[in-house]
């Protein structure tokens, strides 16, 4: 078997943890490839990284970190549908689990195929130009405004019906999973992974009566920005490209999931109760 590593930035007792990982490992004979970016935590040690072009022979990656790591690990994966393990060091951690208390059990169980495999969907994007090379987010795609504009003005069409014009700070485009990220912040609704919808949340509106709204992922939105003479920002999960002038944008479900692994007893309404604190208000 061979495993992939993706983490970033590795200090500390994150080094620790993730040596006593590895060694755990390699003393089930496991291979173990370290993305490109991991090593460079690592220059004293003689460790083999995995590439575009060798990442479809690894049987599953280890996303080394919290949701932001395992948003970097999902753009290295793309369309190969290697699956991917979160184990959060991070903060919060909807995507990656605190799960290195029973690594040893948990690799075993991988080993015997004894594990759950969630498929999420990704929102992917096109437009008249290459300044986007990976065109796919795991939570959201967002259109933001950026240096001293006021507000952005955005044409919204779901198959090619108008639905309004946005007067705000930015409009996000939402996958269930990123139901509970950018959009959840900005007033969206919160949808378990299972749900075949996509959530269009608008960034501080000028109209306080546009609210979240709900869709059908098999809808094609097309966002059309208005001539702007100041720069806007497209992000992609944590990745940003900077745009100006009038720009039209077509965003779908892309046609391809990403496979993420989960111990048999994972449960979602039991990660939001953790994570959002729910039913921990001491006047209940």
């Amino acid at each position: 078997m061979t495993v992939g590593i993706n983490g970033i930035n590795i200090t500390g007792d994150k080094r620790k943890i993730l040596k006593s990982l590895i060694k755990l490992l390699e003393n089930k004979n496991i291979k173990i490839l370290f993305s490109e970016q991991l090593i460079k935590s690592f220059p004293n040690d003689n460790f083999k990284s995995y590439n575009v072009k060798t990442i479809s022979k690894i049987d599953f990656i280890i996303s080394f970190g919290g949701d932001g790591t395992l948003l970097n690990t999902v753009t290295h994966v793309g369309n190969k549908k290697v699956k991917i393990l979160g184990v959060n060091v991070g903060k919060l951690g909807f995507l990656s689990f605190d799960v290195y208390d029973v690594f040893d059990k948990l690799i075993d169980d991988i080993i015997k195929n004894n594990y759950t495999l969630e498929k999420r969907s990704l929102v992917s994007l096109r437009y008249e130009g290459d300044k986007i090379r990976e065109n796919f987010a795991l939570n959201e795609i967002s259109v933001i405004k950026k240096d001293s504009s006021s507000m952005i003005k955005i044409h919204c069409f779901i198959d090619n019906k108008f639905i309004c014009t946005y007067w705000s700070d930015g409009l996000i485009i939402s996958t269930p999973t990123g139901s509970t990220g950018y959009s959840l912040s900005c007033g969206g609704p919160i949808l378990t992974p299972d749900t075949n919808n996509l959530i269009i949340t608008p960034i501080s509106p000028h109209n306080l009566g546009l609210r979240s709204i709900i869709i059908s992922d098999s809808s094609k939105i097309k966002l059309q920005i208005e001539n702007q003479k100041f720069n806007f920002l497209v992000s992609m999960d944590s990745r940003s490209y900077t745009f100006k002038g009038e720009q039209t944008f077509i965003i779908e479900k892309s046609k391809f999931e990403v496979n993420l692994i989960h111990p048999n007893n994972f449960d979602f309404f039991e990660t939001l109760r953790k994570k959002l604190n729910w039913g921990l208000d001491l006047r209940n």
